[in-house]
C-alpha cells in the first residue's frame, strides 16, 4: 500500500506511552534494519514480541507483535461472505463485512440512500481505522495466537482489537464490562485487548497463554482508540441491510452498509448476542472446514481487487474524469479507495443450479443495498424466476460506471461466477438512475454478455440530448452518452421505465432514447408514467410489469448480423477495460481517436455473415396502457414470433467506418478453412484477420469484392 511519510515513520517506531484501562500497554520496540536481502515479514528482521503488562486485562502474559507473521497461502481468501467463519489448517477464520464500522446507532433516521445505521464518527484523519476485514486465531505451542487485519490503518495506535473468551461455555459465570470500551457481554472468563498494529499491513497481531477449557465462545471487537466501538465481530452471515425498505421519519434503526444489528447492540451496550464458538481441538490438530455455507436471502461478499486508490486504503473522495459539465456537483467521483471491496448478492429460495443472474447498478447517492433490500425486487425478480440478484458498490455512490467503478463491476460478476453455478445464457442488466445509465451502458459496451435489460428512470448520458434550448452541457459524471450507442443493443431486448414528473431524468430526456430505438428494428419496451416523479418506483417497491417483461430474456450467441460502434476512449488500458469486441467480431482498432470521451470519435461496423445460414427475426411496434405501479403507455417494438428464414452461403457482407482493423471468428461463422466471398464498403484503408490466418485488406474507400 501507498503510506504517508508519517505512516511509514510510524511503521519504523512502534511506540507506546503508558499503561491502558484494558490489559496492554505502549512498549517502544525499535525495528532493526534488515540486511541484504530481506528476511522476515516484509523484509524486516524477525522480531521478539513485547510483553504487556496486565492492566484491568485478566489476561497474564500477554504479548505484542509489532510486525504481523504470515498467513499460509491456503488460507488467503480472494473473495468471502460476509459474516462467515471457516477453518484452514488449525485457523479459526472469522471474515467480516467491509465498510460497517459506524459504531452506535444514536437513535437520527435515515437521511440518504448510502447512509450507516450507526452514526458515531472517528477522530479526524482516522476515518475507516477501526473496520475489521478478519480475525484469525491459532494455536502456536503454549499460546494462542491473535491476528486482526484491517481495512484501513494509518498510525501504529489508530485502533484497539478485543477479544473475550468464555472458556466454560456458561453464559451465566463470568462476563461483565469491557474496560474503558463502554460495553459489555455475558459469560467471558478473559479478556485482552492490543492497541498497537502495522501500519503496512494494517494488522495487528498478539499472543496469550493458551486458555484453559476445550470448547470456546468466542466475542471480538474493534474500537477508535479512544474505546469508541465501531465494528464487531461475529455478527453471522445474515446481519441486515434495510436502507429503503424500513427508513422512514420515525425509523433510525435501518442503514444501507450491512451493521443493523451491530448498531442496535452498541446503542444498548451489551454485544452479547455476537459470539462464536469453536472446538479446541480444531486448533491443536490443524483442521479444516469449508467457510460457512450461503443460506437464501440477502447477503454482502467480499472480493479483493487487484486496484486501489491512493493512498491504497480508507474513504474519502478522489474526482473521475466524469466531470459533469456545468454541473460540478453532479461529477464522478469514488469514495472507497481500498483492495477489498463489497457487493450485495440475495440468493432466492427457489430456483436451481444453474442460475439466472441480474446485475442491479445503484443510483447516484446510492449504494449496492439500495435497492437489492426492497422485497418486491427480491420477490419479482429474484424469487419468481430463481435468480441470483448481485449490486455492485463500484466504489462509492457515484463512480458511474467507468474506469475503476467499471472495473469492479466486471470483478464483481467475475466474482458470483467463480463461486455460484451461473446460467451465463441469462444475465441481465438492470439500474435506477445513474444505474440506469450503467445499465445502458454495460449492455451496449458488452453485447456478448447479456441477456436483456430493464433500466428506471435511466439516465443516458447527457440530460438535453440536442433537444432545443439544451445549450447547457448536463453529462452529470457519465464517461460517453449511451444514446449514442444504442444501436450495439441489436440483440438485447430491454425494458426502460421513465416518469412524466422526473425532477432529474426528465421528459425530453426519457424521449430522446425512445425516438432513438424507435429509429432502429431493437426489440424494447418503453413505459412512461405521467405522475411519476424520479423516486416513485423505488419507493412503491412495484415491479411486475417490467420482471414479466424479463422472464424469457436469453443471450444471443453469435449473430449473423453485428452492429458495433466503438469508441476506445470510454476504455480505461490501466484498469484492463477494453470495449473491442462484440459476439465473433474482436480487437477492433479505429483509425481515428477522439482526444476523449467528449470528442465522439466513433467507428462504427454493420456486418453480416451468411456462412452458418439462419433467420432474421419478425419484429412489429406497438403501444399499450396499463395501471402498474401508476398509469402509464407504452411505446414498443416486440418480437412476432416469426422470422424469415436464409440458405447459407459463404459471404460476409457489410460496412465500415473508421476502423483500422478487426478480427473475426472463423469458427463461430463457420468459415474455418472455407472459401468466403466478402463485399465490404469501407470509408478507408481496413484490415479484417480471420482467426483461422487469412485476411482481408481494404486498401482505400469504397466498395470491395473478393473471395479468400
Amino acid at each position: 500500500m501507498r503510506k504517508h511519510l508519517g505512516h511509514r515513520l510510524a511503521a519504523v517506531l512502534v511506540s507506546v506511552l503508558g499503561f491502558t484501562a484494558c490489559g496492554d500497554s505502549r512498549v517502544v520496540a525499535s525495528l532493526p534494519t534488515a540486511p541484504p536481502g530481506g528476511g522476515g515479514s516484509n523484509g524486516a528482521m524477525p522480531l521478539a514480541e513485547v510483553a504487556l503488562p496486565k492492566s484491568c486485562s485478566s489476561v497474564e502474559g500477554a504479548t505484542l507483535r509489532p510486525k504481523p507473521s504470515a498467513v499460509p497461502a491456503g488460507c488467503i481468501a480472494q473473495s468471502w461472505l460476509a459474516g462467515s467463519t471457516a477453518l484452514c489448517q488449525g485457523r479459526h477464520i472469522y471474515r467480516d463485512y467491509l465498510y460497517d464500522d459506524h459504531g452506535a446507532d444514536n437513535g437520527q433516521p435515515l437521511v440518504s440512500l448510502d447512509g450507516p445505521a450507526g452514526e458515531a464518527t472517528y477522530a479526524e484523519g482516522t476515518d475507516n481505522t477501526a473496520d475489521l476485514v478478519n480475525l484469525q486465531l491459532w494455536a502456536d505451542g503454549d499460546r494462542l495466537r491473535i491476528r486482526g487485519e484491517l481495512n484501513t490503518l494509518f498510525a501504529v495506535g489508530n485502533s484497539v482489537l478485543a477479544l473475550a473468551i468464555d472458556t466454560d461455555g456458561n453464559a451465566t459465570t463470568g462476563g461483565g464490562t469491557w474496560c474503558d470500551l463502554g460495553i459489555i457481554s455475558t459469560g467471558w472468563e478473559l479478556l485482552q485487548a492490543f492497541r498497537q498494529g502495522d501500519p503496512d499491513t494494517n494488522v495487528i497481531e498478539g499472543s496469550i497463554p493458551m486458555p484453559a477449557g476445550s470448547r470456546w465462545r468466542l466475542q471480538a471487537v474493534v474500537a477508535q482508540a479512544d474505546g469508541t466501538v465501531m465494528n464487531v465481530a461475529y455478527r453471522g452471515i445474515d446481519e441486515q441491510a434495510r436502507c429503503l425498505q424500513t427508513s422512514t421519519a420515525t425509523t433510525s434503526t435501518a442503514g444501507c452498509l450491512f451493521e443493523d444489528h451491530q448498531s442496535a447492540a452498541l446503542a444498548e451496550g451489551d454485544i452479547s448476542a455476537f459470539g462464536e464458538t469453536i472446538d479446541v481441538a480444531d486448533l491443536r490438530n490443524g483442521s479444516s472446514r469449508a467457510a460457512t455455507a450461503i443460506t437464501p436471502g440477502l447477503h454482502s461478499r467480499v472480493y479483493t481487487s487487484a486496484f486501489t486508490l491512493p493512498p491504497g486504503e480508507g474513504i474519502g473522495a478522489i474526482p473521475g474524469r466524469g466531470d459533469a459539465g456545468d454541473v460540478p456537483s453532479s461529477a464522478q467521483e469514488f469514495v472507497f479507495f481500498g483492495k477489498y471491496q463489497p457487493y450485495a448478492l440475495y440468493m432466492p429460495t427457489a430456483g436451481s443450479a444453474p442460475y439466472p443472474m441480474q446485475v442491479l447498478f445503484h443510483g447516484s447517492g446510492a449504494n449496492h443495498t439500495s435497492l437489492m433490500d426492497q422485497p418486491n425486487i427480491q420477490l419479482e425478480f429474484g424469487e419468481q424466476f430463481g435468480r441470483i440478484l448481485v449490486s455492485p458498490l463500484a466504489r462509492g455512490p457515484d463512480g458511474y460506471g467507468s474506469d475503476i467503478s467499471e472495473r469492479d463491476q466486471l470483478d464483481v460478476m467475475a466474482d458470483v461466477e467463480a463461486n455460484f453455478p451461473i446460467d451465463l445464457e441469462r444475465v441481465i442488466a438492470s439500474g435506477y438512475s445513474q444505474g440506469g445509465y450503467v445499465t445502458y451502458r454495460m449492455a451496449s459496451l458488452y453485447p456478448q454478455r447479456f441477456a436483456g435489460f430493464v433500466s428506471w428512470v435511466g439516465f443516458t448520458g447527457d440530460d438535453f440530448n440536442g433537444v432545443p434550448g439544451g445549450a447547457v452541457s448536463a453529462t452529470a459524471g457519465a464517461v460517453g452518452n449511451m444514446i449514442d450507442f444504442v444501436g450495439n443493443l441489436r440483440h438485447i431486448p430491454g425494458s426502460m421505465i421513465y416518469a412524466g414528473a422526473d425532477e432529474l431524468v426528465q421528459i425530453p430526456s426519457a424521449r430522446a432514447i425512445q425516438q432513438t430505438f424507435a429509429a432502429t428494428d431493437n426489440v424494447y419496451k418503453w413505459y412512461l408514467h405521467p405522475a411519476a416523479e424520479h423516486l416513485t418506483f423505488a419507493l412503491l417497491d412495484e415491479w411486475a410489469k417490467e420482471a414479466t417483461d424479463s422472464a424469457n430474456f436469453k443471450r444471443v450467441v453469435n449473430p449473423a448480423r453485428v452492429t458495433y460502434r466503438h469508441d476506445p476512449t470510454l476504455g480505461n488500458a490501466e484498469y484492463g477495460i477494453r470495449h473491442d469486441r462484440a459476439y465473433w467480431v474482436s480487437g477492433i482498432v479505429n483509425r481515428t481517436v477522439g482526444a476523449d470521451h467528449f470528442a465522439e470519435v466513433y467507428s462504427d461496423i454493420d456486418l453480416i455473415n451468411r456462412s452458418c445460414g439462419g433467420s432474421v427475426p419478425v419484429s412489429a411496434a406497438a403501444n399499450n396502457v396499463g395501471q402498474s405501479p401508476l398509469p402509464w403507455a407504452s411505446e414498443e417494438r416486440n418480437a412476432t414470433g416469426s422470422s424469415t428464414p436464409f440458405a447459407a452461403e459463404n459471404l460476409l457482407e457489410g460496412t465500415l467506418v473508421n476502423i483500422a482493423s478487426l478480427n473475426i471468428d472463423a469458427s463461430a461463422t463457420c468459415n474455418a478453412g472455407k472459401p468466403l466471398r466478402y463485399v465490404i464498403t469501407t470509408d478507408g484503408p481496413a484490415e479484417l484477420r480471420l482467426s483461422d490466418g487469412r485476411r482481408i485488406a481494404l486498401t482505400a474507400a469504397g466498395e470491395h469484392r473478393g473471395q479468400l
